[in-house]
């Protein structure tokens, strides 16, 4: 009599190992998007529906898994459980969740499905081919099945681990864009602080949009002239205020970065042309000074620093915010005839020992690193060393 070409697994083993496989992709899922791309997710969905609705962390992770789940579930029953390896049927769900978060940086602009309009097809053609194989070979199988459960299960975990390495390979894993748009949500949800802590340090990768976001974030918290250039620092001035382009929001709204310093320009310019026109008319607003100052020495602009320093509310005063401090003493030194003066002997000595270093270190790699070690977030470091 002849044999059915596909037969339902009923080993217990395999029972056992389809359960762990379900225990392992759910977990997978609720916590690659619950933890990893929350941010993106939450601007994509922002984005897609124009701002009406708003992505939910934790009920969108549970959600989007459960739904993986049962069309696992549904794959799992239309193949009758005819599969020799019951995490195979998690391929679908697997590609799935690979073409829902791989999140182009442009869909703000353009929403495309990118190269999934000719992977998924083929893909899911290999897929239905594996798994005509891996029925065959359970259906021709004669006689008992002499592998130990645990070769069973250490047979499906590795299909599985296939499939988390095909995820993370194929989808966006841009540390730069995954750390804006982190910056870009917790500044949406009013968490300035936080948002600072967000790859902080020269060291870290960074962008012109999210230097942007930086400078806003510690404008709110007061502390732009403080600790600006303890970060890494990318677009110089015209990464002050967003342009739409290179240098934008995709969560936030450009208005309220706008709105903060002044008024709505219904001409675009570049941002130092935008400040000094706002001033100029009368439409600056309290923190327009301080990203005015922080664009001269983002530029390395040290004499238009000094010259709106000397206007400034910080003229005359005894404490001021660390870069600023810092700048000036740098042009007092440049400067034989500066016109605003500092005197501060503990910043003074640090100064000559930061020149010290570059003078009598002669290799200019080995000066850098040695400036690194004890003033990598100085605005000294920034105007000698960094570039944009």
């Amino acid at each position: 009599m002849a044999k059915s070409r596909f037969i339902r697994r009923d080993n217990r083993t395999t029972a056992w190992a389809s359960a762990v496989s379900a225990v392992v992709f759910c977990t997978f899922s609720f916590v690659y998007l619950f933890y990893y791309q929350d941010d993106l997710l939450t601007m994509e969905q922002h984005v897609l529906s124009k701002g009406l609705t708003h992505y939910n962390r934790f009920l969108g992770a549970t959600i989007i898994t459960a739904v993986l789940y049962l069309a696992h579930v549904g794959i799992d029953t239309a193949t009758r459980k005819c599969s020799k390896h019951p995490a195979l049927t998690y391929f679908i769900p697997t590609m799935a969740l690979a073409v829902m978060t791989d999140i182009n940086p442009d869909v703000d602009k353009e929403f495309s499905f990118g190269k999934w309009i000719w992977l998924v097809p083929m893909l899911t053609a290999v897929y239905a081919a594996v798994t005509f194989v891996s029925a065959q070979l359970l259906a021709n199988n004669d006689g008992p099945n002499h592998k130990s459960g645990a070769r069973i299960l250490w047979e499906n975990m590795l299909i599985m681990a296939s499939f988390f390495l095909f995820i993370c390979g194929t989808t966006n894993t841009d540390r730069i864009f995954h750390q804006r748009m982190r910056i870009e949500r917790l500044i949406d949800e009013g968490k300035f602080k936080e948002a600072l802590c967000v790859g902080k340090g020269i060291y870290a990768p960074t962008d012109s949009s999210t230097t942007m976001l930086r400078i806003y974030a510690l404008s709110k918290t007061k502390s732009l002239g403080e600790t600006l250039f303890e970060y890494r620092i990318k677009g110089g001035s015209k990464s002050l205020l967003p342009n739409g382009t290179s240098v934008k929001t995709m969560l936030y709204s450009d208005t309220l970065i706008f709105h903060h310093v002044a008024e709505i320009s219904k001409q675009k310019m570049p941002p130092m042309v935008y400040l000094k026109w706002m001033k100029k008319h009368g439409w600056a607003k309290a923190p327009l000074e301080d990203y005015l100052l922080a664009g001269y020495l983002l530029d390395k602009d040290i004499d238009s620093f000094a010259r709106e320093f000397k206007n400034s509310q910080y003229a005359g005063k005894n404490v001021l915010p660390k870069h600023f401090k810092e700048a000036l003493v740098l042009y007092c030194h440049l400067r034989s005839n500066p016109v605003v003066k500092i005197h501060d002997e503990v910043m003074e000595a640090d100064y000559q020992d930061f020149m010290n270093i570059i003078k009598n270190t002669p290799n200019k790699r080995q000066s850098k690193f040695c400036i690194q070690t004890n003033y990598a977030n100085t605005y000294w470091f920034y105007y000698w060393f960094q570039q944009d």
